[in-house]
């Protein structure tokens, strides 16, 4: 069977893996887990391996995140006051203008902090867990200038002054480029980009394509040209707009709020994908036996090619049981033997063929 990493690296490339990967998006369990505060873990290293490390040998789920990577805004923009004016260093609702633009400082990663402490986490976890795939969460230029703009005057500028906002993503494009170049660099497995302000509850697929589409199909075109692996977090309805993503270079999309058949029939021969078990309903409300049917289902669904990563829909959440998570991960070999047994009556391809399990 491939090791875990290697199975990773061949899904996202499109050649389909001997084994079904279960990466839980799991950020703010293990935090609470351990007891800390998402600030505390941000600025440790020691803490954040600590808390991720700890809690995917607990719950025998694959992979884990290195955290979450939201210095270009604080870097580029902390030093301007919000529309409050105040002063207070995030970097978040300092934009809007052409000329608050030009107010923005240049983006130089060796002075960043949080990205020193990112390569520091990334440096620990693989002395730790060598044979785990790490991925750091990242933001597309558009998310950048969303947080840079703040929620309300982004959405409002994204429909009545759609030139603004896409000028502030192209102005933050280099500095997504090259943070993503470094955290590659330092041996991630793969670039976690989520757009939880673009699907369908936020904006409208015209509004899309009018300010999100053409930056990541830019920016990720120049983030695949240095070997990176990029998997896109459709969040929230994506239905919609999928053939739109399509054209952004994402080697998986994470999906939420869809059918993975469905996205799997109409998508499935060009991208992998990943998901897409409901973090609340299933994951945190359901018993133990719901969440392992409905994640049996989920590949009988998603990896009839073995292009699929086992995940929860979103973030899971702290009050998640800790048997339910379980049930993806120690468990998960019996799942793949069950699911090769499937496949091999109706006489098709299976992982088990290939790797005769």
């Amino acid at each position: 069977m491939m090791g875990k990493r290697e199975a990773v690296k061949a899904i996202l490339e499109g050649k389909g893996a001997d084994r079904i990967p279960v990466i839980m998006n799991a950020f703010s369990l293990p935090v609470t887990r351990y007891g800390y505060t998402m600030p505390e873990v941000m600025a440790s290293p020691e803490k954040m391996t600590e808390c991720m490390v700890g809690t995917r040998r607990k719950l025998g789920y694959d992979g884990m995140c290195a955290g979450a990577y939201g210095g270009i805004s604080a870097m580029m923009g902390g030093h301007l006051p919000n529309s409050e004016g105040k002063i207070v260093g995030d970097g978040d609702d300092v934009v809007h203008s052409r000329e608050d633009i030009e107010k923005l400082r240049p983006y130089d990663p060796k002075k960043c902090p949080m990205l020193k402490n990112l390569l520091k986490t990334i440096e620990l976890m693989r002395k730790e867990e060598p044979d785990e795939p790490i991925y750091v969460i990242l933001h597309v230029p558009a998310a950048v200038a969303f947080t840079l703009m703040g929620a309300k005057p982004a959405f409002k500028a994204m429909v009545k002054n759609p030139e603004l906002f896409r000028a502030l993503s192209d102005h933050v494009e280099d500095a997504v480029v090259e943070s993503s170049k470094i955290l590659w660099d330092a041996g991630v497995d793969f670039l976690w980009f989520p757009m939880p302000n673009f699907g369908g509850y936020c904006i409208s697929r015209k509004t899309y394509e009018k300010c999100i589409s053409e930056s990541n199909i830019r920016a990720n075109k120049r983030i695949k040209d240095y070997g990176a692996n990029i998997v896109i977090h459709t969040c929230g309805p994506y239905d919609d707009r999928f053939d739109l993503v399509l054209k952004e270079s994402g080697d998986a999309w994470h999906i939420s709020d869809t059918q993975t058949k469905k996205v799997k029939d109409e998508y499935g021969d060009q991208v992998s994908l990943m998901g897409n078990i409901p973090c609340v309903s299933v994951l945190m409300e359901g018993t133990p036996e719901e969440v392992y049917k409905y994640a049996y289902q989920e590949c009988m669904d998603g990896a009839r090619d073995g292009r699929f990563i086992l995940s929860g829909d979103c973030d899971v959440s702290p009050m998640t049981p800790d048997e339910n998570v379980i049930e993806g991960g120690p468990r998960g070999q019996k799942m793949q033997k069950r699911f090769c047994l499937e496949r091999s009556k109706k006489g098709e391809d299976t992982l088990g063929e290939r790797d005769k399990m």
